[in-house]
């Protein structure tokens, strides 16, 4: 048990050398850049020698530049004399609008509108203002780059860079609070810095205040009363703490800051974004930072920051018995503060600042460390367990976060639970049909035809059937042989991750997750519930699936709406395309705490799409490893059991089945499929040696490719085994397993829980479905674990 420091996204501790899906071919890495977000480009500038000599009623500026584009190229630069509405009135109007150029320097000419004598050679008193950026290849744009001339001088330039000011926003900021600035002499002696600083206060809440319209209004007060009410500050002095006793809450204010060079010459402009920062007063006590707490179990952000043990700030998770985890944490400062320290303790008295006694006495505080940082806890006993975690700022605000950890007794007896995470079609019987359901009117399988597809033990009379109406006898289903319980998720709970608790799970081995695409897209307010798993997937949420994993628990977490279900509740809308709902590392959504990263091991990129594709059995399923998993004694399946693609059904294949019309053949025949595919580039190895023989080989098998028109890569996994170090196997298919003909989708299931799982099939075992409600099964006979089959080598 320690404490030490980990950065945002560390995840728990991880393998993280590298991920590898090898059927993402050369080609397909060609796209990387166009899916990632597009980075500004940057402009720097620079001023040449002020000229008052050839033009007498003008002077001449020769302003150079350069620019960079950290992933592409300068595409033009536009720049600007006196742009309206930054300059204001104070001399001159608006000379010209923005120009396009390619060049990296321009003569400037200033026209001097009131010619004297001030300064050696000046042809004007007034100042003009020369502003540039840089546009690149994609669109983006740099900040703006501004710079002030004097005729005798350089304008300094200060800026404001936290809080960063707004010409949009005016935020509440706690006080005490810190300003800080930098500042910069173009033409100045030395380090380029200014020779001093000016600023003031101005309250913004006075009838006829017009400086938030007309900022440069303060400065021209501010020439005209030789800058009474204004603080001079030395040139290495570059913040400025604003006391609590300064204003009243509520209070509406401003804060001016100037530089000043050697010369005299101040800066001439304010700007909102720039120089000029609004702000109101918070309330008293508003100042706390906020607290950011996450693991592989949960990632929760609290609103607001705040110091109570009050249970509603806790957040509950669940882990099993004795089963290690790690905890990690950050903290948000309010603007102008800054995050100083932190410090945990587990089930201790928060006002209780005894030091602890050695490393093992959890339950007082730990020494502050600067955050982020985490807590890792090698084990819980049974019970309800608290961690309490401690952010402060650098004023003194404090914050206090709570993890309630329910530690569950789980025994991992039983073989098999198959989790129906769907929302399919469910039966209508009207009046006076003699308990005959209504015919289906949406694509199959309905619910109560998945539910035969899957778990009938066969041979007996199929009920309810349209297509002969009777005589029919059902075939078994793709799990009849299997020692297996089921668990459905529409179970009336408001909250549906109430019905798939990890009490339940960490009864079974291994756990089928089955999520059909539709069902992800369930919105609050829909006829339907969202999925469980969707339930417990997203901020604040705990995931008893995660849990289970850490307890030792395998997992098959299938369907077009897997991938979704996980993810959603993370997306940004503008990281997607028209067509594809897209979830990436680079947009954070893919991250440490979400189940397909930690444990499935994908953490690059997911797409989630529906449209026409084929599904072939992937070239990079070669298998031949050994050695493999947490204990070292797992071996590669034959792959060769797979089957070699899965084949959409046809009339000749799979006829319809009697629960459905003859003339309903669009609803079974499919033409179009949902899919959730890795879509970047995505190396994991991991090191499969020995102390001091080193063996690093992929950790992750592509085991089925997607492809197609709904497809924008040639070969996108879209069914993958992870069998490295960091947690047991788990195998993602982000297609519907029983989308295919029959004879594939049998192959499919049998390929995962015989030749992954090794689990036994008895032509006398047989389902025990309880769709509402969980019944125990006697354990089938332990399978035998997997032994090294081979000498340790590199895989291929």
């Amino acid at each position: 048990m320690h404490d030490s420091p980990r950065p945002r996204h560390s995840g728990a501790p991880l393998a993280l050398s590298a991920l590898c899906v090898l059927a993402l071919s050369l080609a397909a890495c060609d796209t990387t850049r166009n899916l990632m977000p597009d980075q500004p480009p940057t402009v720097t500038l620079t001023s040449g020698p002020i000229d008052t000599v050839s033009a007498p009623q003008s002077w001449l500026v020769d302003i150079s530049w350069v620019g960079s584009d950290p992933d592409g190229r300068i595409d033009h630069y536009e720049y600007a004399l006196d742009p309206p509405g930054l300059k204001q009135a104070r001399f001159a109007q608006a000379e010209t609008a923005w120009v396009k150029t390619t060049d990296h320097h321009v003569v400037a000419r200033f026209h001097a509108s009131h010619p004297d004598s001030l300064g050696p050679g000046a042809t004007a008193p007034e100042f003009h203002v020369f502003v540039l950026r840089a546009v690149d290849d994609r669109g983006g744009i740099s900040p703006d780059v501004v710079r002030a001339f004097y005729a005798y001088t350089v304008a300094p330039d200060v800026q404001i860079t936290r809080p960063l000011p707004s010409a949009l926003l005016s935020p509440q900021l706690p006080v005490p609070f810190r300003v800080e600035w930098r500042g910069h002499d173009p033409d100045g002696t030395g380090n380029g810095q200014p020779a001093s600083y000016r600023y003031r206060f101005v309250s913004l809440d006075a009838p006829g205040i017009v400086y938030l319209a007309d900022p440069d209004s303060l400065l021209r007060e501010a020439f005209m009363s030789d800058w009474t009410g204004w603080t001079i500050l030395p040139s290495d002095t570059t913040s400025l703490v604003v006391p609590a006793n300064l204003f009243s809450p509520g209070q509406s204010v401003a804060l001016a800051v100037l530089a000043v060079d050697d010369a005299g010459a101040t800066t001439p402009y304010l700007m909102l974004d720039r120089n000029f920062l609004q702000f109101s007063v918070a309330a008293p006590g508003s100042g706390a930072p906020i607290i950011h707490l996450w693991s592989t179990l949960f990632d929760f952000t609290y609103p607001s920051g705040g110091y109570s043990v009050d249970p509603s700030r806790e957040i509950p998770v669940q882990v099993g018995a004795n089963v290690p985890f790690t905890i990690y944490w950050e903290g948000f400062a309010q603007p102008g503060r800054l995050v100083a320290a932190s410090r945990w303790m587990l089930d201790g008295n928060v006002a209780d600042e005894t030091p602890r006694s050695d490393p093992e006495d959890l339950a007082h505080w730990s020494a502050p460390a600067a955050p982020p940082a985490d807590a890792h806890i090698s084990g819980l006993t049974p019970g309800v367990h608290r961690i309490y975690v401690e952010i402060t700022d650098d004023f003194g605000g404090k914050s206090l976060g709570i993890v309630r950890i329910d530690v569950v007794v789980a025994t991992l007896t039983s073989e098999l639970l198959v989790v129906d995470d769907t929302r399919l079609e469910v039966d209508r019987f009207p009046p006076g049909s003699g308990g005959a359901p209504s015919a289906y009117t949406t694509q199959w399988p309905s619910r109560a035809e998945m539910d035969t597809f899957l778990f009938a033990h066969g041979g007996v009379p199929w009920l309810g059937t349209k297509n002969p109406t009777t005589g029919v006898i059902s075939p078994p289903g793709l799990l009849a042989g299997y020692a297996f319980d089921t668990l459905g998720t529409r179970l009336g709970f408001e909250n549906p991750a109430q019905g798939v608790p990890l009490s339940t799970l960490g009864h079974y081995r291994h756990v089928i997750w089955l999520v059909d695409g539709k069902a992800a897209f369930v919105t609050p307010g829909s006829p339907y519930p969202t999925t469980a798993l969707s339930a417990m997937s997203g901020p604040g949420l705990a995931s008893a699936l995660a849990a289970y994993v850490q307890l030792g628990g395998q997992v098959w977490l299938a369907g077009g709406g897997a991938a979704y279900a996980s993810l959603v509740n993370f997306d940004r809308r503008t990281n997607n395309r028209p067509t594809i709902t897209v979830f990436s590392d680079s947009a954070g959504e893919l991250a440490p705490g979400r189940i397909l990263y930690d444990y499935a091991h994908i953490r690059s990129a997911i797409g989630v799409t529906t449209g026409v594709m084929q599904v072939t059995r992937s070239p990079a399923a070669i298998g031949g490893w050994s050695g493999h998993g947490p204990d070292g004694t797992l071996s590669a399946p034959d792959y060769a059991h797979a089957p070699p693609s899965l084949r959409p059904r046809d009339p000749a294949t799979d006829p319809v089945p009697p629960t459905r019309l003859a003339s309903q053949g669009a609803l079974y025949y499919r033409t179009s499929f949902a899919a959730g595919f890795v879509l970047e580039p995505n190396l994991i190895t991991e090191d499969f040696g020995t102390p001091g023989y080193p063996r690093l080989e992929s950790a992750l098998d592509t085991v089925y490719d997607a492809s197609g028109a709904a497809i924008p890569i040639p070969a996108a996994p879209v069914m993958t085994y992870y069998h490295g170090r960091d947690n047991t196997p788990f195998v993602y298919t982000g297609f519907e397993p029983w989308d295919w003909t029959r004879a594939d989708c049998q192959g499919l299931v049998d390929f995962v829980l015989g030749d992954i799982w090794k689990l036994s099939k008895s032509a006398r075992a047989g389902a025990r479905p309880a769709a509402t409600s969980m019944s125990r099964v006697p354990p089938a006979p332990t399978p035998r674990m997997p032994v090294r089959l081979d000498p340790r080598r590199m895989r291929p």
